[in-house]
């Protein structure tokens, strides 16, 4: 009796539907890393403000928003982690490349007057 025991329990099932919409249940981790990419894309969103040209900035939350619609249907946990780790590098480059640029009449360090 044991053996079989050992089997049903290393056999994942698969998550129940829900009795209304028939689609089945999400886990914790999907809502908590939701969380994160929207609160990453609003860190990419603010990010691009530093950026000196409009069109330059356009192009930038064009860029963003495409990747993050591209992965808007991904579930995995893990897959969500990489991707939110890799978002958060690109954000880092992201934000020395607009402090590097400035605008027209940006305060550039080191710069006195």
């Amino acid at each position: 009796m044991r053996p079989a025991l050992q089997l049903s329990a290393s056999v994942k099932a698969a998550p129940r539907p829900s009795r209304l919409t028939g689609k089945p249940f999400l886990p914790l981790d999907y809502f908590l890393n939701r969380t994160k990419a929207l609160s990453l894309y609003r860190q990419f969103i603010r990010a691009t403000k530093g950026l000196g040209d409009a069109s330059a900035r356009w192009e930038t939350v064009k860029w963003v928003r495409s990747d993050f619609e591209r992965y808007r249907d991904v579930v995995e946990s893990e897959k969500v982690k990489t991707l939110l780790a890799l978002g958060h590098r690109q954000l880092k480059q992201l934000n020395a490349t607009g402090s590097l640029v400035g605008s027209e009449g940006a305060k550039w360090r080191g710069q006195r007057k």
